[in-house]
Order: C-alpha cells, then sequence, then structure tokens
C-alpha cells in the first residue's frame, strides 16, 4: 500500500500547483474573477491572451508528465501518480476544491503512460478543434480518444488503461456545463492565436 500511497501524493502534490493562476497573478489578474471562474489554462487566455494561454497549457501539462516519471524512476506505480496529479488539479483544495479541468494535465498524464495514444488524443483533439474552434468540446473527444487509443493499442498496463479510461470520464464530468451549452447553441468559440480574447 506504500508505494501506492506514495505516487499518488507525488501526483497530488504536482497537481495542486496552480500554474495558470499564478500566471495570471504576475500581470495583476485573479482569472478567478474573469470568464468561467476557471483557474486553468484556457480561462487564462480570456484574461491575457494566446501566449500566456499556451505557457499555462504546458506547465499545466508538465505537472502530469512530472510526477508519471518520477514514479517510473522510483519504480512506484504511475497510474497512480497519474490519478494523483488529475485529481490534485480538478479538486485543488486549495480552492476549496475546484480547479481546472484537467484536459492539458491529463494530456502530460498520457505522454507519460501511453506516447502513441497521446499522438492519437492530441491528433483528434486538434481535428475537433479546427473545425468546430470549441476547447471544451476537443477536450471532450480528446477524453474519449486517449482510452479508445490506448484499449485498441493495448499500450501500458491494464491499470494504467482503465485510469485513463477513467480520468477521461472525469473530465467530461467537469465538461458538464460545456455540453449543455453546446446543446444549446452558446457555447463560445475561442481562437486561439487571436492577440484578444
Amino acid at each position: 500500500m506504500i508505494p501506492y500511497l506514495l505516487a499518488f501524493l507525488l501526483g497530488a502534490a504536482c497537481g495542486m500547483v496552480p500554474f495558470s493562476f499564478l500566471l495570471g497573478l504576475t500581470r495583476g489578474k485573479d482569472i478567478r474573477k474573469i470568464g468561467s471562474g476557471n483557474i486553468g489554462a484556457t480561462n487564462l487566455y480570456r484574461a491575457l491572451g494566446p501566449v500566456y494561454f499556451m505557457i499555462g497549457f504546458v506547465l499545466d501539462g508538465v505537472k502530469g508528465l512530472i510526477p508519471v516519471l518520477l514514479a517510473r524512476a522510483w519504480h512506484l506505480p504511475a497510474a497512480l501518480a497519474a490519478a494523483g496529479a488529475i485529481l490534485g488539479h480538478v479538486f485543488n483544495p486549495f480552492f476549496k476544491f475546484r480547479g481546472g479541468k484537467g484536459v492539458s494535465t491529463i494530456i502530460g498524464c498520457a505522454l507519460g503512460l501511453t506516447v502513441k495514444s497521446f499522438l492519437a488524443g492530441l491528433g483528434a483533439w486538434l481535428a475537433i478543434y479546427l473545425i468546430t474552434f470549441f476547447v471544451s468540446l476537443a477536450s471532450i473527444i480528446l477524453a474519449v480518444a486517449l482510452p479508445v487509443a490506448a484499449f485498441i493499442l493495448h499500450e501500458g498496463t491494464l491499470l494504467d488503461r482503465i485510469l485513463i479510461a477513467l480520468l477521461g470520464l472525469l473530465i467530461i464530468f467537469a465538461h458538464r456545463t460545456n455540453i449543455k451549452r453546446i446543446l444549446k447553441g452558446e457555447e463560445p468559440k475561442t481562437i486561439l492565436w487571436k492577440k484578444k480574447p
């Protein structure tokens, strides 16, 4: 049990670092008071534009990748480190258990656990985003594509694949309000390369 606990705590410690929120503060912006109020990279885009979005997105991905790589190097269960990172990000205790939606962090975890599935999921994300310009819909498709690709390719351990599927369901749940807005035709489009949101 101790290796599983250590791996989870390692991931959670990384996942709870609110990079996008901190980046907003460097420019005097509290992104909790802007847009959706979410502390993730997409809301950082609404506050500060595409350059800060990309920095926040990459950093939120790194905090999923690093604990997975460290867990493997230290012979700890990498899947548990990934779970900790995602849950720490989505249910951040420093923000009353309201964090980001976990998309970039699960991408980082997937890159560490299942590289080919990561590439398939990223391709699906890009395709849907470039067709619709809905970051939320692309993220939902990513959450589906990652576990499907992992099971088809038999990549990673069975625990890795099950975990990615469960985390995908968590991401879909985190986007439940976005799904409602998409169905109502009220979801805003996000052109990530525009200078002003």
